[in-house]
Parts: structure tokens; C-alpha cells; sequence
């Protein structure tokens, strides 16, 4: 047996195993390539991070019908030139005297570039912006083949929605610190969306998933439907189905672990009735125990909550079964929060936690959180509707981009 003893130990037969040293498990990618994406001609570095002992030979398999063999403990790394955009498996095989261990990672070649300028570059990292990309010659009319990276050729996680489809859609890009240009990379037949959300934000929910799987909390009173939605198949539910009952209530909330400090929150809300002494949906943001009620609609007003319940604008109406796209910015710095719905900007308030007592510029919220107010006049259960929600960092002056000449 080349790996164990068959030994005796008190009259009982023990077998002892002892693991190849070329089988050693890795603690991270056996494979790694040094960039993503790229533009063509593209030359790849892929190195064998495993730290497998004993190898015998490497087996690299490059995705594009090409292959190369090496050999010895030596030569963990080999370069590979792609002249022509796609998307490519590449597979290593590591070769030991006793195992072969397998891995894959997929590299990806775009055809053509995009320099993108960005003016008043933030020192703040994963900062999100969205611009309007307009189509380009050679780009997918569906836009699923862009790709953006950062000088160093560093992927940077992109979102795309309102797609026109062959003429613009919106991108939202978590920027990284100081960024003053980056690249959009397209033109790969091949490339699927590498669009996601959750990469972006620090919260994202539109409910297509079907589930409220995002959310960190969900009370028992939350669900998802599909028969009152602002686009989309589903938006979310949080149901109250006690009246006249003012007490806080776990199963009316939905909470999204979040931490971070200046905020802003948007999204799609609606609420079937106005509650009779308390907001019938409410925006929040949590420290700890300490509750800050940014926003909520309550008999037919716009408010925010600080002890008591102030209007930001006394000219800002809300009605019952009506969708609202509300924007809600908590600039932590300057303790104050703004407000705005449907676009037209409602005002400003200083900020304060639900006992009165002042935010501090240093705050860093927890959480934020929907929830579902428990006073109703009468008649049916109330239902407090979300759709489209995001949370993301906040600037004074955002970062504004537009392409710059071809790279």
C-alpha cells in the first residue's frame, strides 16, 4: 500500500491513511489568470496557485481547441494569446505521482473599447453612478456583451436596466476610489450578461427572484405577489391584518443588513390605506436600537417622525392605492435628510432618531428596514407595497460620466 500501514493495535486491525502529498486541498482558485476580460489580441498569464507538491505535469487546455503541456515544480505559469473575441474554459490539469487535480476559469475577449470619463472622481470606493451608455457600432443591440474595468484591468460590477434595445439603456457601475477614466469593453458574440445587482448596491430588491431570500429579517407578515406590482412580475407585501393597534410589531418588518453611513434609499412604494394615528408604510434606517423613520405616507401627507410627525412639504399630497417612486437621502455629515417623490424635490429635515435625540455625523447604519404600519380605519387588511428598492452610498457632488475618444 503506497499510502498507509495496515498496523495491530490491541489485538484490533487499524488501517492508517495518510493523504499524497501531490492531493493537498487548496484554500482558494487552483487556477488564476491575470486578467478577465480584455480586448483582442489578448495575452493571458495563467498561473497554478494550488501549492500541490510533487507535480509531475501540468495539462492547460486554453478553450479555444489549443493546448500545452509542461513539466516539473518549476513552470506554474504559461501565456496564451487570443486574436479573436469570445468567451473561454480554460482548464488545468495538475499530474502528481498518485492524483490529478482539475480546475477551470473562464476568461473573456472583447473585440472592441470604450474610454470612459469620469469627472469629479470620489475618494469613496464602490461608490455607485449610472450613466446613459448609447449603442455602439459592434455592440450586442441587448447590450449583454459589455464589460468595464478599472486601469488595472480590474473587473468593476456593473448593473443594466432600461435597455432600448440597439439605441441606450442605464448602467449603474460601483466606481472604484479616485477613479478619473475606465474602459467598457464589447463586442464578444459569445458573452452573456455579467449584469448583477447585488455586486452594486448595498441592498437591491425588485422581488423577480420570487423570494425574500435578499432580506436578512422578514416578518411573518411579508410575502411576495403578483397581482399588485409597479413593472415586473412580483413586488412585495407586507400585510397588517390587526386595526387600531399602535404597538411596534416584528412581523410587519422586512430588515436588510447594510452598514454604512451617508445613504441614499429608493424605490417604488404604494400603501392601500392611510393609517388612522401612525404612517402606514415607513421608510427606516437603524443604529442599533436607535430607529431613524426617514419617510412615510400618513393621512394623505409625506412625512418624517423625530418625537412627532412633520410634513416635508405641506403641498406634497399622497393618495391611497397609488404608486410613488421616493428618494430618500441620509446625508449622515451634515445630519440632515432630503427627500423627493416622483422627482420633484419635497425638501429637507435635520436628522433625529425616533426619540428626538440628533444623528451624529459619525453615524453608520445598520440596517434598513421596511415596515408595515398597524393602524387602519377599517374594511379590508392594510398591505404596504415596495418594488425596486436600492440603497447605495451617498456623495454631495456625484461623479458624472461619458466616453471619452476610443482606446
Amino acid at each position: 500500500m503506497d499510502n498507509g500501514w495496515i498496523i495491530l493495535i490491541g489485538g484490533v486491525i487499524v488501517l492508517l491513511l495518510i493523504a499524497p502529498a501531490g492531493a493537498v486541498p487548496t484554500t482558494g482558485p487552483a487556477l488564476t489568470a491575470n486578467v478577465t476580460y480584455a480586448g483582442t489580441p489578448a495575452s493571458v498569464q495563467f498561473t497554478d496557485t494550488s501549492g500541490i507538491a510533487d507535480v509531475v505535469s501540468r495539462s492547460w487546455f486554453f478553450g479555444d481547441g489549443t493546448e500545452q503541456e509542461t513539466s516539473g515544480v518549476e513552470e506554474q505559469s504559461v501565456v496564451h494569446t487570443y486574436p479573436d473575441p469570445g468567451s473561454y474554459n480554460v482548464t488545468l490539469s495538475i499530474a502528481t505521482r498518485t492524483s490529478v487535480v482539475t480546475t477551470t476559469v473562464t476568461v473573456e475577449t472583447f473585440a472592441r473599447q470604450q474610454a470612459i470619463s469620469v469627472s469629479d472622481p470620489s475618494g469613496t470606493d464602490g461608490l455607485v453612478v449610472s450613466f446613459n451608455a448609447t449603442h455602439l457600432p459592434g455592440m450586442r443591440p441587448d447590450f449583454t456583451d459589455i464589460r468595464f474595468v478599472d486601469t488595472e484591468a480590474t473587473p468593476i460590477p456593473y448593473w443594466v436596466e432600461n435597455v432600448s434595445e440597439g439605441a441606450y439603456a442605464r448602467v449603474w457601475l460601483a466606481l472604484p476610489a479616485n477613479a478619473t477614466t475606465i474602459t467598457m469593453l464589447y463586442g464578444n458574440p459569445d458573452a452573456g450578461s455579467a449584469s448583477d445587482p447585488d455586486a452594486v448596491f448595498l441592498f437591491f430588491e425588485d422581488y423577480e427572484r420570487g423570494d425574500l431570500s435578499r432580506w436578512s429579517f422578514r416578518g411573518s407578515n411579508s410575502r411576495i405577489q403578483s397581482d399588485v406590482v409597479r413593472d415586473g412580475a412580483y413586488a412585495g407585501d407586507i400585510g397588517v391584518s390587526e386595526p387600531d393597534l399602535p404597538e411596534f410589531g416584528s412581523n410587519r418588518v422586512c430588515l436588510a443588513n447594510i452598514s454604512a453611513g451617508p445613504l441614499v434609499v429608493e424605490g417604488d412604494f404604494r400603501v392601500s390605506e392611510f393609517g388612522r394615528w401612525c404612517g402606514s408604510g415607513y421608510i427606516q434606517a437603524w443604529n442599533g436600537t436607535n430607529h431613524l423613520y426617514a419617510l412615510h405616507l400618513r393621512n394623505g401627507s409625506v412625512q418624517h417622525y423625530d418625537g412627532e410627525h412633520r410634513n416635508f412639504s405641506a403641498d406634497a399630497r399622497a393618495r391611497a392605492d397609488t404608486w410613488y417612486h421616493i428618494k430618500v437621502v441620509l446625508d449622515t455629515p451634515r445630519a440632515t435628510e432630503h427627500a423627493w417623490m416622483d422627482g420633484e424635490y419635497l425638501g429637507s429635515a435635520p436628522m433625529r432618531f425616533a426619540d428626538g435625540s440628533r444623528v451624529s455625523n459619525e453615524t453608520v447604519f445598520d440596517d434598513f428596514a421596511l415596515i408595515g404600519s398597524s393602524a387602519w380605519y377599517s374594511g379590508d387588511p392594510h398591505h404596504f407595497y415596495a418594488d425596486n428598492i436600492i440603497v447605495r452610498k451617498y456623495v454631495p457632488v456625484e461623479s458624472v460620466l461619458s466616453y471619452g475618444g476610443s482606446s
